[in-house]
């Protein structure tokens, strides 16, 4: 039996250079879920605003 829910691929970059894939997996681990929504969406330019938006909080 599965203790796991099953798992849905809903973004993923190809990298180069497997330290820039891993530090860029740290950094997305510490986003908000509406950055991590933005860039599912493929809306990169979003990413200022909404990190702008969370310092106000």
């Amino acid at each position: 039996m599965y203790t796991r829910k099953p798992v849905k691929l809903v973004f993923y970059h190809e990298f180069n250079d497997v330290n820039q894939a891993i530090s860029f997996e740290k950094q997305v681990k510490g986003w908000s879920r509406k950055k991590k929504e933005a860039i599912i969406n493929n809306n990169w330019d979003l990413l200022p605003l909404l990190s702008r938006n969370r310092m106000k909080d």
